[in-house]
């Protein structure tokens, strides 16, 4: 089996031992030339006019049959076939030749009717690069512009798979990725408001007002600097959700969190949150805490205004991050948490059973994002 790669730059796996340096850049555009063509063959005449143009034409017809003999010599098969068959006039793929290639299955996916999710992460893998990245072809300006349309036309088939990842994450609820997805599609489609439509769905989905704020006033600017326009009329009624609750915040005294969640340390979104609330400076914490509790709490995070003492058990730890947790969110002066995490990663186990027993102490008073 012979498998072939063009996005990222040419490369040739035969049988799983790598034969690229066997193949020349001229012998590799050979290949690409017949391998995209729909009948998957094409005349001598034309590919000498891609790639020796500017030579005599007895010149051209001798690299033409030197590389040709190199792909024979290389890309042969154990029962002695050949990926091309060569006629007088006319260069085409062997079918009885197994191959795999990365281009044509890129370019023969139906990428509207595929409703796999795997299945197009396997066709968005194989973007690796552009097509024939960093290869050398001198003298040779007709199959220069042909790699400049060829790259056009990819990339527009990639930002179809994306739209297609962006659609189906959404539509499973599996926010994470889709907005992964979206931040990759957006810098090479930076401004497509159906993309931008369905990061503002999952922001409010999550009740992540702020950001939500944030992210419609930069691609306004965006667009109103770059294009000239407006979002459009259904985008801006939209925007007026998210509007009216960050006002509604300010009102209900909302306290908004960012974090980093690291799952292999024990406590770490713990100690993160402390780190947030220290660096807020909104929290009078001798309202929410002894002296004791807040000295176990410097166990975990030191910044925080008490002395560190040496060594505390960690269920005195929990108990007074649970306490201050809890007279944050109903104590006399009450405020509405959200605790958003800056990287998306799980919580460590000790912080994740806390987060479920303040979630059921708290009620809609806590939210982590």
């Amino acid at each position: 089996m012979l498998y072939i790669t063009f996005m990222g730059g040419p490369r040739f796996l035969l049988d799983g031992a790598d034969v690229s340096d066997q193949i020349s850049s001229k012998a590799a555009a050979i290949i690409a030339l017949v391998l995209v063509r729909a009948t998957r063959q094409m005349r001598r005449s034309d590919i000498i006019s891609y790639l020796w143009s500017e030579s005599s034409d007895d010149a051209a017809k001798y690299n033409l049959r030197f590389n040709l003999w190199q792909i024979k010599k290389a890309l042969v098969q154990a029962d002695g076939e050949s990926l091309l068959l060569v006629s007088k006039d006319v260069i085409k793929v062997n079918p009885n030749f197994s191959f795999l290639c990365d281009i044509s299955e890129i370019e023969q996916a139906s990428l509207e009717d595929i409703n796999s999710i795997a299945e197009l992460k396997h066709l968005l893998s194989l973007f690796r690069g552009d097509f024939f990245e960093n290869c050398s072809l001198h003298n040779c300006e007709n199959f220069l512009e042909y790699i400049i349309q060829r790259r056009y036309y990819l990339e527009n088939r990639k930002l179809v798979v994306y739209h297609r990842l962006i659609r189906l994450t959404y539509e499973n609820a599996l926010d994470d990725e889709c907005l992964q997805f979206m931040s990759a599609c957006e810098e090479i489609d930076p401004y497509n408001e159906d993309i931008a439509k369905i990061r503002l769905e999952i922001l409010i989905r999550r009740s992540a007002w702020r950001d939500a704020v944030q992210y419609y006033q930069m691609f306004y600017s965006r667009l109103l600097r770059d294009v000239g326009v407006e979002p459009s009329p259904e985008l801006q009624e939209l925007s007026k959700q998210f509007r009216l609750q960050k006002t509604r915040d300010v009102e209900e005294n909302v306290l908004h969190l960012e974090v980093y969640t690291i799952p292999s340390l024990p406590g770490g979104w713990m100690s993160q949150v402390l780190k947030a609330l220290c660096q807020s400076n909104q929290i009078t914490w001798s309202d929410h805490l002894t002296q004791r509790q807040l000295s176990d709490l410097a166990y975990l995070q030191p910044i925080l205004p008490a002395q560190m003492p040496t060594c505390v058990p960690m269920v005195r730890v929990a108990e007074a991050f649970i306490d201050l947790i809890t007279g944050l969110c109903t104590g006399k002066q009450a405020c509405r948490l959200e605790i958003r995490s800056l990287n998306g990663a799980p919580l460590d186990a000790l912080s994740r059973d806390v987060a479920e027993v303040l979630q059921k102490k708290c009620s809609h008073k806590l939210v982590i994002l």
